[in-house]
């Protein structure tokens, strides 16, 4: 929804002058990364569902005479064309590194922020406000995640990082889910600033939940690839750092799936279409 949009922004702002498959080509480079991390999350997430489906069917999920059956023997082929899941998870990293390298984007200059920001210690600051202000202080949090990890990988391995497919798989996962958990964030707020919290409480509650469980993903994998990295003291002050990241109030993930799956049979419909 978020790249589809950007990208038919940036294509109609540059059809107005020039040649018209150049400036296409440059819109799609743009926005390669992007392009990657939809091809990779959705068809995980599109496998997830339908298996998830069949499971709600039950034995009548393997029958042809039921669409489901078809959709969990068709979704299997999204992870290999138009380039592998591993192939894109590796271009992720690769084209992040360098458009940071050549300044494009700001990744080094954050990173080093952040370290300022280690050395000075935690700060003590005062409660979020808005909706979804707790949220959008994880997802900042989680940003901080990947800077730690990809910098220290970057300090490492330098020009090596590649050879390093795990550690780069490790760090895809996480920018993957950072740019999921935004999205969403984004999404849900702009519907409540639109429509009003009332008549989006719907989105605010899944946004929740996602963002909740997509951040244990990110601590998850973010560990991953810190282990791989730094090894004795070292690796101890890097995970305590890290835990200091991952620090956020516990969720009710339970009552909000409730809410969000008693809107699905009252609606009887997904419940954020148009929203």
């Amino acid at each position: 929804y978020r790249s589809a949009g950007n990208i038919e922004a940036a294509m109609a702002a540059a059809s107005g002058s020039g040649d018209k498959i150049q400036n296409t080509m440059k819109v799609l480079e743009e926005y390669a990364i992007e392009s990657s991390i939809a091809k990779v999350y959705g068809s995980e997430m599109l496998d997830f569902v339908v298996d998830e489906a069949v499971q709600i069917f039950g034995g009548y999920g393997f029958h042809e005479e039921y669409p489901v059956c078809r959709a969990y023997r068709d979704s299997r082929i999204n992870r290999i064309f138009e380039g592998t899941n591993e192939i894109n998870r590796m271009l992720i990293i690769q084209m992040l590194m360098k458009r940071a390298m050549g300044g494009q984007l700001p990744l080094i200059p954050a990173a080093m922020k952040l370290t300022d920001e280690i050395l000075a210690g935690p700060s003590f600051e005062e409660a979020p406000e808005g909706v979804l202000a707790r949220e959008a202080g994880v997802v900042a949090n989680s940003k901080k995640m990947f800077l730690q990890a990809a910098g220290g990988a970057v300090q490492k391995f330098r020009e090596k990082l590649a050879d390093e497919q795990e550690l780069i798989g490790a760090l895809s996962n996480v920018v993957m889910e950072i740019y999921a958990m935004e999205s969403c964030l984004l999404r849900a707020q702009k519907a409540a600033a639109t429509k009003g919290e009332p008549a989006s409480q719907t989105m605010i509650d899944s946004a929740r939940v996602f963002i909740n469980d997509a951040a244990e993903r990110v601590e998850h994998e973010a560990k991953r690839a810190i282990a791989t990295i730094h090894e004795g003291d070292m690796l101890t002050t890097q995970m305590a750092v890290l835990k200091r990241f991952a620090k956020r109030a516990p969720v009710d993930t339970i009552a909000l799936r409730r809410r969000v799956a008693a809107a699905v049979q009252s609606q009887d419909r997904y419940p954020l279409e148009g929203r």
